[in-house]
C-alpha cells in the first residue's frame, strides 16, 4: 500500500490487487488526508516477513514494529485491522505493552474493529460492511424468497474454528443435525462435514473456490438459491466467538442472511446482537426461544431442537422485519463510509 507522507509504513497484508486490500487503501488514505504519523501498521499477519526500513534486514512485522518504536524512532502511529479479528492472544498486545514501558511518546491510534477493552479504538469501522455492499451480488426479493422449508436451518463453515466444531459436535449428539444443511471445513478431507449438502447445495462448485480445507470460500454470494431458498433459519457462525470483547467483529457473514431476507441465530462475539439492535436491526433469538442477546452453542443447538411452529406461518410474522432489515444495511454500510471520509 502505497502512503504518501509516512515515513514507516508496515500496512503490508494481502496482494494489494484484491478488492478487499483496496478498499483498505481507501479506508487509510482518506483518515491520512488531516492527520500525520510516523508509522502505520496493519494487524493482518504480524509474522509476514518484511524489511526493516533502518537496518534492511528481514524480519516479521511484530520485531520491527518494536525496533521503531523502542528506539523512539517512531512515536505516533496508525493501527488498523479490517479483514480479521485481533485474536484473543495475538502478539500485538505483548508487543504494545513492552513499546509502552519503553517509549513514553509512544502514541497509538486504532481504525477497524478491536477490542476495547486491550487497546483504545478510537475509529470504529465495521469493514465488511462497506465491503459486502459494494460486491455483494445483488438479488431481488422475488429470487430470495422461500421455494420449500425442506431445511429448518443453513449453516456453512469452512475454517473448523472451535465454536463450530463444537456446535456440530452437540448437533449430531442431540441428533438435530439432519434438520438442515451444515458444511464444515478442514484439512483432513476425511473430516470435511456435508450435512444434506452436495454440489448442487455446496456455495460454488467452481474448483477454483475451494480452498486447502475443501469448502468453498464463497463470500459474495448467497450460494446456490435452491439451497438458500430451502431454509428458514440461517445460523451465522461469525470468524471468533468471545463472551467478553470491547467491540464484536462482524465479518460478511453476519450480512448474508439479512441481504437474503432471513431470520438468523448468531453465535459471535459478546455484544454483537445488541450492536446490531443499537443500529436499527431487527434480531431473532426472542423468536426462536433464546431470552438473551449473547447466544451460546447450547443456545442455539436447543432452539431448533424444539423448534416445532409452521415455517411458513413464522417466515411471513417476519416478513416486513425482512425487508426493513435489508433496506437499514444498505443504509448502514453507507453512512460508515461517509462518517470516516
Amino acid at each position: 500500500m502505497y502512503l504518501p507522507g509516512i515515513k514507516y509504513n508496515l500496512s503490508q497484508g494481502f496482494p494489494t490487487d484484491w478488492p478487499t486490500s483496496q478498499l483498505e487503501q481507501k479506508i487509510i488514505i482518506n483518515h491520512l488526508r488531516n492527520k500525520k504519523y510516523d508509522l502505520v501498521i496493519n494487524q493482518t499477519w504480524g509474522f509476514l516477513e518484511c524489511e526493516n526500513p533502518i537496518t534492511k534486514k528481514k524480519s516479521d512485522k511484530f520485531k520491527i514494529v518494536e525496533y521503531l518504536i523502542t528506539n523512539k524512532l517512531a512515536n505516533d502511529v496508525l493501527f488498523f485491522n479490517f479483514v480479521d479479528p485481533i485474536y484473543d492472544l495475538s502478539t500485538w498486545y505483548d508487543v504494545f505493552d513492552k513499546c509502552k514501558k519503553i517509549n513514553n511518546k509512544f502514541k497509538i491510534t486504532c481504525i477497524g474493529q478491536i477490542d476495547s477493552n486491550k487497546i483504545q479504538l478510537d475509529y470504529p469501522f465495521v469493514y465488511w460492511a462497506v465491503f459486502t455492499s459494494d460486491n455483494f451480488k445483488v438479488y431481488t426479493e422475488e429470487e430470495t424468497l422461500p421455494k420449500t422449508f425442506d431445511n429448518l436451518f443453513l449453516c456453512y463453515n469452512r475454517k473448523p474454528h472451535w465454536h463450530r466444531k463444537l456446535l456440530f459436535e452437540q448437533m449430531t449428539k442431540h441428533k438435530i443435525i439432519d434438520r438442515g444443511i451444515f458444511t464444515l471445513g478442514n484439512n483432513d478431507p476425511e473430516q470435511i462435514k456435508l450435512i444434506n449438502a452436495d454440489q448442487i447445495t455446496l456455495p460454488s462448485d467452481d474448483k477454483k473456490m475451494h480452498g486447502e480445507l475443501g469448502i468453498p470460500n464463497d463470500t459474495m454470494t448467497l450460494g446456490p438459491l435452491e439451497a438458500w431458498n430451502s431454509h428458514l433459519i440461517t445460523i451465522v457462525t461469525e470468524t471468533q466467538h468471545l463472551s467478553k470483547v470491547g467491540f464484536p467483529f462482524f465479518s460478511e457473514k453476519t450480512w448474508k442472511p439479512i441481504i437474503g431476507m432471513r431470520p438468523f441465530l448468531l453465535l459471535g462475539d459478546g455484544g454483537s446482537i445488541q450492536y446490531l439492535k443499537d443500529h436499527g436491526f431487527y434480531t431473532f433469538n426472542e423468536l426462536f426461544g433464546i431470552q438473551k442477546d449473547d447466544a451460546t452453542v447450547d443456545d442455539i443447538v436447543n432452539a431448533v431442537k424444539i423448534f416445532n411452529q409452521n415455517p411458513t406461518e413464522v417466515y411471513t410474522s417476519v416478513l416486513d422485519q425482512l425487508r426493513h432489515n435489508k433496506k437499514r444495511f444498505y443504509e448502514f454500510a453507507g453512512k460508515i463510509l461517509i462518517y470516516n471520509e
